[in-house]
């Protein structure tokens, strides 16, 4: 390129230095990236001025390796030079100054030493100046803040700047900086990176241990290639040998590029609160959180909580999640980091217990919101959820960590894990989430037994049955019916005892076992009247009416069901066995051949289970009222209710979805 003149115009009649090509060789075996090489190529052709572009990250992602392989790719769109700068963010010697920065990046343009000011903003405003005709590529490897990357920032359209940052630097917003989160690689690419280093032969003698040494490394390179370099330097190894190491807790991946140097330098960097939001995140069961949830473990108001973890966010030590950006999630790697953090931490118990209570909170307001009829005090200190269908939003959101924070508390803090599952059951029956409502059922039965409390643990081991039941396993469901009640009989807890006929009177008629079943729906009827619980005993009377409805006894199910949607409307707490109640008696009225009365119960009920967001209760009530159609020779409505109650059926894989089926075929 050409030399500068002392007045700082260019000489054209006298050669310059020859054109700075100062970007590095990335490293070896560089694969994938696809989709961010290409954005790299639109959001760095601005045409209306310099276009700067902030690849973010957490530190070992492969931000600079994306960085240094696009740059030489793309050198040939910046004629008048690449310009590289290693701003030392996490360096053992601290930030790069920026003015010295600036200094040697007029260097490299040609400019001699005397006419490099010794001020800062001077230095700055020169390199504008010098840079005001040029189309130059800078790469700015490992900023700590945008004070170090404006200086740097060229004049004019033709040039880009790339910044490769574990803060997202948000102020460069203002010079139009766009931002490219740098995410772990996907495992194709990190399957391609390891052969590249280790070759394919030896990972495809094993490729199970392969996946795994894969899903170790988690995508983030640094990972792998720290990993591949310890595979060549032991030929000998089989692969298997390095997954079984890393399976050992504790065995972190020695190297100087560990993972865990990586983060430990992101994390001494930090401020105290800060580093305390890191190591609440550790100490936080789930995988993602929100603001609320941060906010009670560290005893401070939300927004402290929110300016903590945008802190965290800046650091690339948390990414935003959900689609209003309002959790917070951080990678696989860095929360594995976190916690270890967080357990060195005297106040880990301290945040974990504060955690599981905000979210035994939570879930007992939203309980109330969706059972009223557990008439149970309102916590304190409660999360706001105004409404049932936040309620369920709530739960929908939260349920992972609901789960997850169960299983943490269960040896320190058994009670508090009891009660989160003693909370959920509203959620989990309404949501149909079988899987984990039967683990948390059973980590909550032992917390009971552990604490000395057989009724508690006759309460889960029922819950357990009866999703068990409605997974139809009911020969696992029915002995622990009678466990159960053996339990609560023990104790002398009468309504447990009455839960668990319930119980056994509900598999009984699955079974068609239909005397049985009337007996134990009367003793349920007859205790909960004893106690006073009229809508208990209410149940029983539903439990009678399904028995004669599955015995082809309708007038005498009808009975029972008239009583049960009176006493259930006059109650008006129980909104779902209500409609329950309606779809059951719609059966039965149209057993009887009142199809007008039974389309009406079931378009009712119907309409409230959906209000209710029962996926199963409204199948049930398309189901009957399909059937009602069909009795009255209305072919297309009955298809039409049929054909969705299928589709609910199967996306529940429900049983009953063969019996609809068979209907469908049925039609003309």
């Amino acid at each position: 390129m050409s030399s500068w003149t002392d007045d700082g115009a260019r000489s054209p009649g006298r050669p310059g230095p020859a054109v700075p090509r100062q970007i590095p060789a990335g490293p070896a075996g560089f694969t994938g990236r696809t989709g961010e090489l290409g954005a790299l190529d639109a959001l760095t052709a601005r045409p209306d001025g310099p276009a700067v572009v902030v690849l973010t990250g957490v530190g070992g992602v492969g931000k600079s390796a994306l960085a240094l392989h696009w740059a030489r790719t793309a050198s040939v769109r910046f004629p008048d030079g690449q310009l590289y700068a290693q701003l030392g963010a996490f360096g053992p010697a601290g930030p790069a100054d920026p003015s010295d920065v600036a200094a040697a990046a007029l260097r490299s343009l040609g400019l001699p030493e005397d006419r490099i000011p010794a001020r800062a903003a001077e230095r700055a405003a020169l390199f504008r100046t010098v840079t005001v005709d040029l189309r130059l590529l800078l790469v700015l490897d490992d900023a700590l803040s945008a004070a170090q990357i404006r200086p740097l920032l060229p004049a004019t359209a033709g040039s880009a700047v790339v910044v490769t940052a574990r803060w997202r630097l948000g102020a460069l917003a203002l010079d139009g900086a766009r931002f490219l989160p740098v995410e772990p690689l996907p495992e194709d690419a990190a399957a391609e990176l390891l052969r590249h280093r280790v070759g394919a032969a030896r990972l495809d003698t094993d490729r199970e241990a392969t996946r795994a040494l894969l899903r170790h490394c988690a995508g983030l390179p640094v990972a792998l290639a720290v990993s591949a370099a310890r595979l060549a330097s032991r030929p000998r190894w089989p692969v298997r040998r390095m997954v079984d190491e890393l399976n050992q807790d504790g065995v972190a991946l020695t190297d100087e590029m560990s993972l865990t140097t990586v983060f430990d330098l992101s994390y001494r960097e930090l401020d105290e609160p800060v580093a305390r939001a890191y190591r609440a995140l550790g100490a936080h069961a789930g995988a993602e959180c929100g603001v609320p949830v941060i906010a009670a473990m560290l005893d401070v108001t939300p927004a402290e909580a929110a300016a903590l973890l945008d802190q965290l966010v800046e650091a690339s030590l948390v990414a935003e999640a959900g689609p209003d950006g309002d959790r917070f999630r951080p990678h696989d790697l860095v929360r594995r980091h976190a916690r270890r953090a967080a357990s060195a931490d005297p106040e880990w118990n301290a945040l974990l217990r504060r955690a599981a209570e905000w979210y035994r909170d939570g879930a007992a307001v939203a309980g109330r919101l969706l059972t009223p009829y557990r008439n149970r005090p309102v916590p304190e200190r409660r999360p706001h959820i105004p409404d049932r269908p936040a309620a369920l939003a709530w739960f929908d959101v939260e349920r992972p960590n609901l789960v997850a924070t169960v299983l943490a508390a269960a040896e320190p803090f058994p009670l508090l894990a009891w009660q989160i599952a003693d909370e959920c059951w509203p959620m989990f029956h309404l949501r149909r989430h079988h899987t984990d409502r039967q683990v948390v059922d059973r980590v909550a039965a032992d917390c009971a037994r552990r604490l000395g409390d057989p009724a508690g643990e006759a309460e889960m081991i029922k819950r357990l049955a009866w999703s068990l039941y409605d997974t139809e396993r009911f020969d696992e469901a029915e002995p622990l019916f009678t466990r159960a009640m053996a339990l609560a009989d023990g104790a002398g807890d009468r309504a447990g005892v009455g839960g668990a006929h319930a119980g056994l009177g509900t598999v009984a008629l699955a079974r068609a076992r239909f005397d049985e079943a009337r007996e134990h729906s009367a003793a349920q009827h007859r205790i909960f009247t004893e106690l006073g619980d009229v809508r208990s005993a209410t149940l029983g009377l539903l439990r009678l009416g399904m028995v004669a409805n599955e015995a082809d006894r309708p007038a005498e199910a009808v009975t029972y069901l008239r009583q049960t949607v009176t006493l259930l409307s006059g109650l008006g707490v129980d909104p779902y066995n209500e409609a329950l109640a309606r779809v059951e008696l719609g059966r039965a009225l149209g057993g009887l051949g009142d199809h007008d009365s039974a389309d009406r119960e079931l378009t009712r009920a119907l309409s409230d289970m959906d209000r209710l967001g029962s996926e199963r209760g409204r199948a049930q009530a398309l189901h009957r009222r399909g059937e009602v159609h069909l009795a009255t020779s209305r072919h297309a409505d009955a298809r039409r209710d049929l054909t969705a109650a299928e589709d609910a059926y199967t996306r529940l894989a429900d049983t009953e979805a063969d019996q609809v089926r068979r209907l469908l075929d049925d039609l003309p």
